[in-house]
């Protein structure tokens, strides 16, 4: 800690109070109310902030202390993290033994519950398949069925691999929602020249 022994009980107070974050004004009133006898004048809000600037008369001894704090702080958050490891390691043991155990009970449905937790902590819970009806799909707007369109068929798209006939159902097909009738091609035996 900070050579501080040669500051007055108030000195030290006020240490505290600035290291917890209380204005220069909260300090003072709570250095009068706990030390009124430590001096014939109030502290003023002015009196703590010269103490606290750079040539005051506590701003290097309270650098060292808060720097001394501040490592004692991270020291015990490290103590803590480290120790809510633990505890969070040792409880997820005690759980998957127990979800092993209750695999083994009597009762079908909760071996069936121990089972389906297991599998979906060790193969992750499956994919939920949604099914639209064409009537639901006509009602989404055009960007959510634009978002159904596969990525490989996004890709022929771009690159022009399809036909002219199909890449314009598709873009029909996200507009509207509904593919219109293709468009025979017209039979070169009913042209005549």
């Amino acid at each position: 800690m900070a050579d501080i022994k040669h500051l007055s009980a108030y000195h030290k107070l006020a240490f505290e109070l600035k290291y917890k974050g209380y204005s220069y004004q909260n300090i003072a009133d709570s250095l009068n109310k706990k030390c009124p006898k430590s001096r014939p004048a109030k502290f003023s809000q002015q009196t703590i902030k010269d103490w606290f600037k750079e040539d005051g008369r506590l701003y290097k001894a309270y650098c060292v202390y808060e720097n001394e704090m501040d490592q004692i702080h991270a020291e015990t958050m490290e103590i803590v993290r480290k120790a809510g490891t633990r505890v969070r390691e040792e409880n997820f043991r005690l759980a998957n033994e127990m979800l092993v155990a209750l695999m083994g009970s009597s009762n079908d449905a909760v071996k069936l519950a121990a089972i389906k937790e297991i599998l979906d902590r060790v193969e992750g819970k499956p994919k939920e398949n949604i099914s639209l009806d064409n009537q639901d799909i006509a009602q989404l707007p055009f960007q959510d069925r634009w978002k159904l369109i596969p990525y490989e068929i996004k890709l022929r798209l771009s690159r022009n691999q399809y036909p002219p006939e199909t890449a314009e159902m598709i873009y029909s097909w996200v507009e509207t929602g509904k593919t219109k009738p293709r468009k025979p091609a017209p039979d070169s035996r009913d042209q005549s020249s």
